[in-house]
């Protein structure tokens, strides 16, 4: 092979020689870790390298895999389980052995870990739930509460999505405010800890699938910003703005709490907030065109669930921008309400998705354009205000057309008309002193 040997670095295949045993069942602590690897075994994940052994967590986005292949095939029970139960990210026991660290649980122990953290506490006081995301995926994955009656495929986006965007997104802040906690101890015993907690949640936001520099699809957060970026023109040299900027967030975040220089770091945790929520927003941009029926692209059950998962998963940060906005979002895409899926019509919905955004400091700029849309919604019940500005332009420039052939009309009558009166005065032998226009 022109590739050997080991010509893509041998941290590389050793992240994949990890991945692929852990397909077969066996454990990173199954294999352990080789004692002789010098300082350039580090992970790099998407462009970060990590200073600490963080595999086992980036590893969970292994589970995630297994749980949207399973709610693809409308195997609930089967996705269910790899919830509940996990099978690929280890952690230890506290008696020398290893258990499993679940989706489930990173939700379940949400109250423990997160209580004080503002944008969690914000999240629990709009739902009334410290464990509000478990309790849309759980019902989700079994047909009840708000899905009771919903369709297969609407309930298959819900389970996957609200894994991915509501329980390991909100887990993602979690490991900043955990290290900003580390640093603000101002203990220099506590910065290795701080430093472990960003890792940590590098290794969540990105996953094990991305590859050293990002390249390849994974299933946490970090690829649907990816995907995002393509579909609303907002890359940035060949990568997602958010992604970039995220990565240089995390960079000046590892630096600080491992100096203990953290003057700046809820700033950069507000910021981190505020861009892992364009792509959400980029979604519910997306899915509320596909959801409506009367759209260009048709509408579905899948579409219709997708929208709801990125809707729901904003719902407390809209809120908190602009109530009216967030409710009228809501009610397009709730299973439960007579307005769903999206009946105002997806401009209507899109222009107040950009509205609320703006109140959340995210720019029209920021979101881009979404590339599909069509015409095909003039009949969804409302133009945007772009197309409505388009319309009233295209009637001027009519309307100053029209004016303009009706005077050059007149003008050239009133011309020939001068032009006959001219020629009769010559017929009748009158003066020629005639006066032109």
């Amino acid at each position: 092979s022109a590739d050997a040997p080991v010509k893509a670095g041998y941290s590389d295949v050793i992240d994949r020689l990890y991945s692929v045993a852990s397909s077969q069942g066996i454990r990173d602590s199954d294999i352990g870790t080789l004692d002789d690897l010098g300082s350039g075994s580090s992970l790099t994940l998407a462009g970060y390298t990590f200073n600490s052994d963080v595999r086992d967590r980036a590893n969970l986005e292994l589970d995630v895999a297994e749980i949207e292949k399973q709610n693809d095939a409308f195997n609930f029970r089967a996705a269910k389980l790899m919830y509940e139960n996990g099978g690929n990210s280890f952690k230890p026991d506290g008696s020398g052995g290893s258990i499993a660290r679940t989706c489930a649980s990173l939700s379940l122990q949400a109250e423990s870990k997160m209580a004080g953290e503002p944008t969690y506490e914000l999240y629990k006081s709009y739902f009334g739930s410290s464990t509000y995301a478990h309790e849309f995926v759980i019902e989700a994955l079994d047909g009840s509460g708000m899905f009771n009656g919903t369709d297969g495929p609407f309930r298959s986006e819900c389970a996957t999505k609200g894994v991915q965007y509501q329980i390991i997104w909100m887990y993602i802040l979690h490991e900043l405010e955990d290290a900003l906690e580390d640093c603000l101890s101002n203990d220099p015993e506590n910065n290795a800890g701080g430093v472990l907690a960003v890792d940590e949640g590098w290794a969540f936001y990105a996953g094990i699938s991305v590859g050293e520099d990002g390249q390849e699809s994974g299933k946490m957060p970090y690829t649907l910003a990816e995907k995002r970026a393509s579909d609303f023109g907002t890359l940035l040299g060949g990568k997602s703005s958010v992604n970039a900027n995220l990565l240089t967030l995390w960079k000046k975040m590892s630096n600080a709490v491992s100096t203990l220089s953290c003057s700046s770091m809820r700033s950069d945790i507000n910021e981190v907030v505020r861009l892992m929520s364009i792509p959400l927003y980029q979604g519910a941009i997306r899915y509320a065109y596909r959801a409506d029926p009367n759209s260009g692209f048709g509408g579905g059950a899948k579409e219709w669930g997708e929208g709801w998962a990125f809707v729901y998963a904003l719902l407390p940060l809209m809120n908190a921008a602009n109530s009216g906005h967030a409710e009228f979002i809501k009610e397009q895409f709730d299973p439960s309400s007579a307005d769903a899926p999206v009946k105002a019509g997806y401009s209507k919905v899109i222009d107040r998705l950009y509205a609320v955004a703006g109140s959340q400091g995210i720019s029209g700029f920021d979101i881009g354009t979404l590339n599909d849309l069509d015409g095909g919604g003039g009949n969804s019940g409302g133009l945007s205000g772009g197309a409505i500005a388009g319309i009233v332009i295209g009637c001027l420039i009519l309307l100053a057309l029209l004016v303009a052939g009706a005077l050059f009309f007149m003008r050239r009558r009133q011309s020939q008309k001068h032009i006959d009166d001219l020629n009769k005065s010559f017929d009748g032998q009158q003066s020629a002193d005639a006066v032109y226009p």
